[in-house]
């Protein structure tokens, strides 16, 4: 089990965004979210702080 603690972005057509739409976006990445937290949204772009386990 590899806990990795990182920043993603990504764009979200709805305001504000669904967390299911969140964790799949995370998972898509390779991370198995156990905590997340939006940090930034500029425009339609998201900046998320994750901390989870590499898939």
């Amino acid at each position: 089990m590899k806990i990795i603690d990182t920043v993603l972005k990504f764009n979200s057509d709805t305001m504000p965004p669904k967390n299911d739409f969140i964790e799949q976006k995370i998972r898509q990445e390779g991370i198995d979210p156990i905590r997340w937290a939006i940090i930034d949204i500029n425009g339609n772009e998201l900046t998320i702080s994750v901390a989870g386990e590499k898939l």
